[in-house]
């Protein structure tokens, strides 16, 4: 089994991952500075004004429309758009993303609705999905 993983990776690795870069556009992806304001320990959201650290740009597909969305547990969540991202990228850049994480597409500010892993080889999943709804 260990072979057949070994395979997947590679071809992730040397085919796959390419191919997703030739068709993937720049996305700016901010987190919120985790040495900024206290978080409240019953919402977990920052006392004051969010402070976010400077934008990182990662390739992601994306596919902007509205969309409804069915999340595992039933509830059902209005989107404006999807993105796929390289969970290896996003490692990389020590980007952890969060419902309190912004995206930007084209110029316009998004915020992360949703968030899932997938393409799962071993204990690694490759890529980072992500619902996103209009800020404002």
């Amino acid at each position: 089994m260990n072979g057949l993983k070994e395979g997947v990776k590679a071809a992730w690795d040397n085919s796959l991952s390419p191919l997703f870069e030739e068709f993937s556009a720049d996305v700016e992806v901010e987190v919120l500075d985790p040495s900024a304001p206290a978080i409240d320990p019953l919402y977990g959201e920052p006392l004051a004004e969010k402070e976010y650290l400077p934008p990182v740009i990662m390739k992601a597909r994306v596919k902007m429309e509205h969309e409804r969305l069915v999340k595992p547990g039933g509830e059902e969540i209005d989107t404006d758009g999807r993105m796929t991202l390289r969970t290896e990228e996003l490692n990389a850049a020590g980007v952890v993303l969060d419902f309190s994480s912004l995206v930007t597409v084209s110029g316009r500010k998004y915020a992360v609705a949703h968030i899932e892993t997938a393409a799962q080889v071993g204990e690694e999943h490759l890529l980072t999905k992500v619902w996103v709804k209009r800020r404002g």
